[in-house]
């Protein structure tokens, strides 16, 4: 009878980029971590039980604690929350911004999918394939914010295609290596006030301009796209039949985010000095892109099983998260950013200054009968944000605490489903952002304070062969 797992899994990934469009951001940064149902429900503490085929994306060496064939599907639902207000904004000339200054930054329920497979080859190697989210951001502001001229919107969406292999050693010892294929898509909106541009030609004072709010606003919107290449690593050690040690480590992937940019006056003044912009270098749309490094990723695990109906996990990890010191977007034109001087430039810096960030975690799950379990975990996360001058209006990171429970319900020995919910609690942070530099950028001081946290539930089939 011929296989249908190759069609199964090409249209597997058409339904993964098909949902990536609704996925919102809620980890450290915009690493998603909801990989796996079960381990969001010990709060992604259970790294070391290596219980399913979700193990390809957090230890590929997890592959030979499993037996036969098996197939992982993952949903998980999020509802985020990200508030802010008594924002603020300051123009160059110290006028004051005008807009709304309290809003939401996000969407309702969003739908996000995952798949894992795996296959034991013989007693010593076993393969399998994952195709998962590990990255997403989506965040939008009114249009009309006074925090339009920093960022307005930001969305970030990626695919890792993650074939793996593990081969066990002996009885205590097996490694695993995956290949990842990672793509990325990423789009940002901010709001370019051209008044000074105005204030050349007619010869007002620009502070008397900005008496009218937005008449010289342009929309900038960048988009790119680009492939990535990198791979995953990782060991587990049984130091004995109740223990379980291990070490996994996921590299970077360097990115050139490659797409255009267009440029819309929407503000009535901008229209009419249409000509004035595209001669100073502003078309309509040009070819742009976006250096961008994701992060390289260390963590060890481990498990302990006192008892055979309790297991206790944790979990502990280190990201690299200062790759990311800025975001340079670079334009094909050159553009006027001095109308007096005629000083030009064609790149547009968003400055960020993430430090490097560590995760720790602690889980349980307590084995009720032969077809019930029950799990549970807590999580701490570091933000990579340092401070209130390097937080983004659309990316106000903040550390943040996940409470996860869950269940197992093992119908017959080849299929089982889990349920999980989550809560993520992030902590209250402020904004006090400003571009700094020669390069182009309107330069305005905004601020604000934000409240955010977001209810997530998981559901998965896991059907062995």
């Amino acid at each position: 009878m011929p296989s249908n797992r190759p069609l199964f899994i090409h249209q597997l990934c058409i339904m993964l980029l098909a949902l990536l469009g609704s996925v919102s951001c809620f980890a450290s940064g915009y690493h998603l971590g909801l990989q796996s149902v079960r381990a969001v429900a010990t709060a992604n503490a259970n790294v070391a039980e290596a219980a399913e085929a979700a193990t390809i994306a957090t230890n590929p060496a997890g592959l030979s604690q499993l037996t036969g064939t098996q197939s992982n599907q993952h949903l998980f639902l999020v509802q985020p929350e990200i508030r802010y207000q008594h924002a603020r904004g300051q123009f160059t000339d110290h006028s004051s911004v005008q807009g709304t200054q309290q809003g939401s930054l996000t969407p309702k329920w969003q739908a996000i999918p995952q798949w894992y497979g795996a296959h034991q080859l013989n007693d010593q190697w076993h393969v399998g394939l994952g195709l998962y989210v590990p990255y997403a951001a989506r965040t939008r502001d009114d249009s009309h914010s006074v925090l339009r001229y920093n960022v307005n919107s930001t969305h970030v969406k990626s695919l890792d295609i993650n074939p793996a292999i593990a081969y066990t050693i002996n009885e205590q010892h097996a490694i695993g290596v995956g290949f990842i294929g990672q793509y990325m898509e990423a789009a940002l909106q901010k709001y370019a006030d051209f008044t000074p541009v105005g204030a050349a030609i007619s010869g007002q004072p620009s502070h008397v301009i900005h008496q009218q709010p937005g008449a010289f606003d342009v929309k900038a919107q960048v988009k790119g796209h680009d492939w990535g290449y990198g791979f995953n690593a990782g060991w587990l050690w049984n130091v004995s039949p109740q223990l379980r040690l291990g070490v996994s480590y996921r590299s970077k992937i360097n990115h050139t985010l490659s797409g255009h940019a267009t440029w819309q006056p929407t503000g009535q003044q901008a229209i009419n000095i249409l000509p004035a912009l595209v001669h100073s270098g502003y078309r309509a749309k040009e070819q742009a892109f976006v250096p961008l490094t994701t992060p390289e990723v260390w963590s060890v695990h481990g498990q302990w099983q006192p008892t055979p109906q309790w297991k206790l996990f944790s979990h502990a990890s280190w990201t690299r998260s200062d790759r990311l010191k800025y975001l340079d977007i670079q334009f094909e034109n050159d553009k006027v950013i001095n109308p007096a001087t005629g000083q030009t430039a064609h790149v547009s810096r968003i400055g960020t200054h993430w430090r490097n960030t560590y995760n720790l975690a602690i889980g349980t799950a307590y084995q009720y009968n032969n077809k019930l379990q029950w799990l549970a975990g807590v999580g701490y996360d570091q933000s990579p944000v340092s401070n209130n001058r390097h937080r983004l209006p659309t990316l106000p990171d903040g550390n943040r605490w996940l409470f996860g429970t869950g269940v197992q319900y093992q119908y017959d020995k080849y299929n089982s489903i889990n349920a999980s919910y989550a809560y993520l609690h992030i902590q209250q942070t402020s904004m006090h952002q400003q571009d700094q530099g020669e390069h182009v950028s309107s330069h305005t001081l905004a601020q604000a304070n934000y409240r955010a946290h977001a209810h997530i539930m998981g559901f998965s089939y896991n059907h062995r062969f």
